[in-house]
């Protein structure tokens, strides 16, 4: 914000040479003229910058200090005004640019989407454009309030939204909506089944009547504990089963890579090529749209342009360059491949055991067949095997009390 200030007001550098340069900064100090961007020349000269109405205060009293002082450069608005004012018709030109310049940042030329992970920006950007808002729409003509309540309604994976307009940019900042695990409240019956096949070693169960014990061997999919409970006095009722329940489980992984890899050596050889994007308009900056590298990876860099302030402009510089590179096939050493795939099964099997599983035993198969390396893992693992799901309609069938029954009876 200063230096803008300090545009408008116009600044001068200047270069100082006296016998005693401190004597000048004092000066400064005491008729309250401020200066920036200090440098020491030498023992009797130093450069700094000022404003023009400060040196023009200071001018008159440099003369007791027997300096010489010379501007070296001056800018500001006050120094284009008198190079243009009686240049009338660069003086128009500059005037309609202006004009044009605040009319097109009115409009958006480009709209960037923040926040999001799942959801893709074509979809946001396809939905904002539904309800009117996109490249060339008139930004105060947009309403921000009910354009977030619209999208909210479009998109249910969307949690929060909002559209940040600067200048020629609307910024589409997100957040996506996090849905919680399936819970059951406390009124719904409920069963527990296994998620993985095993041999059962530990059963915690908070509520509902267990249908295996430690040591069952169980297949995935097979409830464990269900949700109805019978009893003389009550007959058949249901409640939410809920327990922990951990098991020996195996499992078996394979994975595979070729001995044979391919990897990129750049020459060193680039080509670049610039575009122009003016608005939705685009203009190449360059004669011939070949490249020269049969192989190449391609970096692209954007610049935008702004005016001062931060205002954004609807143009866009952006640098494509291809970097030539020459395919070079390698070959891994079997044992350091084999341990690699080692190493992505063991991570991938704790992946699936979770974070309070354990690996009882590990082993591996080691297989290489037409320049394929294979490792087969076997391993036994511990792992809670407990998930809870709804009970179905034909299991909520209730078992009438027995005539003559003793309620009574323990």
């Amino acid at each position: 914000m200063q230096s803008m200030v300090n545009f408008f007001a116009g600044q001068v550098r200047l270069e100082v040479t006296c016998p005693y340069p401190e004597r000048f900064m004092n000066l400064c100090a005491q008729n309250d003229v401020g200066f920036w961007d200090l440098v020491r020349v030498d023992a009797l000269t130093v450069q700094v910058t000022m404003r023009m109405k400060g040196y023009r205060k200071l001018r008159p009293l440099l003369q007791n200090l027997n300096a010489e002082v010379k501007p070296i450069k001056r800018a500001g608005v006050p120094v284009f005004w008198r190079r243009v004012r009686r240049r009338y018709v660069l003086l128009a030109g500059l005037i309609l640019t202006l004009a044009a310049i605040w009319i097109m940042n009115l409009y958006i030329w480009d709209i960037r989407v923040e926040g999001n992970e799942t959801i893709p920006a074509a979809v946001i950007l396809s939905s904002l454009d539904e309800l009117g808002v996109g490249i060339g729409t008139f930004g105060p003509s947009v309403e921000t309030e009910a354009l977030r309540n619209q999208m909210l309604l479009r998109l249910e994976d969307l949690a929060w939204i909002t559209v940040n307009l600067n200048g020629s940019r609307a910024t589409v900042i997100v957040r996506e909506r996090v849905h919680a695990p399936q819970m059951f409240p406390e009124g719904i019956p409920t069963a527990v089944y296994a998620t993985q096949s095993g041999v059962i070693e530990q059963m915690t169960i908070w509520a509902g009547t267990p249908l295996v014990e430690v040591g069952s061997t169980v297949v995935m999919g097979q409830d464990l504990i269900t949700g109805r409970m019978e009893s003389a006095a009550r007959g058949s009722r249901f409640v939410r089963a809920d327990a922990e329940i951990f098991a020996r489980t195996w499992h078996e992984l394979s994975m595979s890579t070729p001995l044979e890899q391919t990897e990129k050596v750049h020459t060193g050889e680039t080509s670049t090529k610039n575009i122009l994007f003016f608005g939705q308009r685009r203009i190449n900056l360059f004669l011939n749209s070949g490249i020269s590298h049969i192989t190449y990876d391609k970096i692209v860099n954007e610049s935008d342009f702004h005016l001062p302030g931060g205002i954004v402009l609807p143009i866009r510089l952006e640098r494509r360059i291809y970097a030539a590179y020459e395919p070079v096939v390698t070959r891994l050493d079997e044992t350091t491949a084999a341990l690699f795939l080692q190493e992505q099964l063991m991570t991938r099997l704790e992946t699936l055991i979770g974070s309070h599983g354990q690996v009882l035993r590990a082993d591996f198969e080691v297989e290489i067949k037409a320049g394929i390396v294979t490792v087969h893992l076997r391993a036994e693992t511990r792992e809670q095997i407990a998930a809870i799901r709804r009970m179905r309609e034909d299991e909520l069938v209730v078992t009438p009390l027995l005539e003559g029954e003793d309620f009574n009876s323990p």
